[in-house]
């Protein structure tokens, strides 16, 4: 790692020791504000649980998505650990490393104030993927004859690999970019890419998922070793494919990984196996967690039996048996064709205020406007994703050029105004396509309010992760608690004690 490195100014100056502990946690737990709030009434639901002696927070603060340029980001996190969240959820690869860098500084800072202690929070981190700044590592390195083995050369832009060496260079970057000595959990992000890559050049299931499993054992025994090492405490696998039928091609056995751990258990003479949690996805629309098609248990059952720690991420995106993707998110109280006007309104002003900020630039010097390549399909996109792909692909390219133009012929202070009004108008169109679609999150919110009454007048988010937590009994629900605001809508989740509720229960959420 020298000064060429891409990830240099992401590393924190200092490391700190520690990591989450049984006495830390639960003081920590005790006197946080979500346990003033909750706890003490019977009729609310405890924020917190054990896990291995740890006292650890319902909801985890999620950081895809999450990176050092947003201020937002920044209060975010800081409110989720002063409200009492002490479970944090990041990757390598999120924010292309800024993500694992914010938590190092808010961190660094808190500890240093005296607010937090290493040992309050519980960390985990993620390593797999190759994208950004590690593409660029990983380019660098085959031109000079140096590269990782085992590379999964799944797309352009997207590589994927699990190899010791590998994790070893994650591992370490990881942890400077935090400035921590040790993380608690250290997840292998999505192995399945293997899988995917395999199932696409057509080499046989059975050849494939050899390959696949000896893959993950070796990365388990480097884990093993990590741990002997004091770096990490736990390991364990995020994959979207655990819920999955375990006949589809890309599935992961988790009664595999179970069985690979053993081994590597016995052949080590291990009192405790390191591996101790599974990450997969779970939401009202997406229920395989609960059905019971591995060898007569559900995904959940099989991870309570093995005392392992269930991580539930994208709850709150989710996907239908259409592959329709929806936002579970609507407030009974807010009407939808008010606020759509006073979004459409506020859009409005930003677009007459750019129409007479561009008079700055010469008469026919340009194309396209923000208002010209975003208000003809404020009606036409599917959900925030579709939004998302458009912006990305589209609208940023363009706005782009633009702003180097108002620099070039106006300056700094003059591009700077145009970028602030942008970062203003960007919310409001998310906020428009959100409610413009919201009919289908407004039926399931009636579905559940038929079922469970109970939820009346709550929102959807905090519905839809209180149901979680009732089929989890015990785990926690990753939240991209972003805003400040996100945090507090969280809380709401807690707000009633566990829901009595099966999986056939599920079925009937289905849009």
């Amino acid at each position: 790692m020298n000064s060429s490195d891409p990830f240099q100014n992401l590393y924190q100056k200092s490391f700190r020791k520690g990591s989450a502990t049984p006495k830390a946690t639960k003081e920590y737990s005790e006197n946080s504000s979500l346990q003033k709030k909750f706890k003490t009434d019977e009729n609310l639901l405890n924020p917190y649980f054990n896990f291995r002696g740890r006292t650890l927070s319902r909801i985890a603060f999620g950081c895809y998505r999450v990176g050092l340029e947003s201020p937002d980001h920044k209060k975010a996190l800081e409110l989720s650990l002063r409200e009492g969240f002490n479970v944090i959820d990041t990757s390598s690869n999120y924010g292309n490393g800024e993500s694992e860098s914010l938590v190092g500084r808010v961190l660094a800072a808190k500890i240093e104030s005296g607010e937090l202690k290493r040992e309050d929070v519980f960390i985990v981190t993620k390593s797999g993927y190759i994208q950004g700044r590690n593409l660029q590592i990983v380019s660098e390195l085959e031109n000079t004859d140096r590269e990782f083995p085992e590379i999964t050369y799944y797309q352009e832009g997207c590589y994927h690999c699990i190899h010791p060496a590998f994790l070893e260079d994650q591992l370490t970057r990881s942890l400077k970019r935090m400035g921590l000595e040790t993380v608690d959990v250290f997840l292998l992000h999505n192995p399945e890419y293997f899988l995917m890559d395999r199932e696409k050049h057509n080499v046989p299931e059975t050849k494939a998922k050899e390959e696949y499993y000896k893959r993950i054992k070796n990365a388990f025994l480097f884990l093993e070793q990590k741990r002997k090492e004091g770096k990490i405490q736990f390991y364990g696998i995020s994959s979207n494919t655990f819920p999955e039928n375990p006949e589809k091609y890309t599935s992961t056995s988790l009664l595999k990984v179970l069985e690979l751990a053993k081994e590597i258990q016995t052949e080590l003479g291990l009192e405790e196996s390191g591996f101790a949690v599974v990450q997969f996805p779970a939401n009202l629309l997406e229920s395989g967690f609960l059905e019971r098609k591995f060898e007569g248990k559900s995904l959940i059952e099989i991870v309570k039996d093995n005392g392992l720690l269930p991580l539930v991420n994208r709850p709150l995106n989710a996907i239908s048996s259409q592959g329709s993707i929806f936002r579970l998110s609507f407030d009974p109280k807010e009407s939808q064709d008010e606020v759509l006007k006073n979004v459409k309104d506020k859009l409005n002003t930003v677009y007459s205020w750019e129409e007479e900020f561009l008079r700055i630039l010469p008469s026919g010097s340009y194309k396209y406007t923000f208002r010209t390549v975003t208000e003809p399909y404020l009606d036409q996109f599917q959900n925030q994703d579709h939004l998302s792909q458009f912006l990305e692909r589209t609208v940023i390219p363009i706005l782009q050029q633009l702003i180097s133009q108002i620099e070039t012929v106006a300056g700094e202070q003059k591009q700077g105004e145009y970028i602030d009004k942008l970062n203003e108008a960007l919310p409001l169109l998310e906020r428009y396509v959100h409610f413009h679609n919201i009919k289908n999150s407004n039926m399931l919110y009636e579905k559940i309010v038929k079922f469970y009454p109970r939820y009346a007048g709550w929102n959807l988010s905090a519905a839809a992760l209180h149901l979680l937590h009732s089929s989890l009994k015990e785990g926690v629900v990753l939240l991209g608690m972003r805003k400040e605001s996100y945090v507090q809508d969280a809380e709401g989740s807690f707000a009633a004690p566990l829901t009595p509720i099966q999986e056939k229960d599920w079925n009937r959420f289905e849009i």
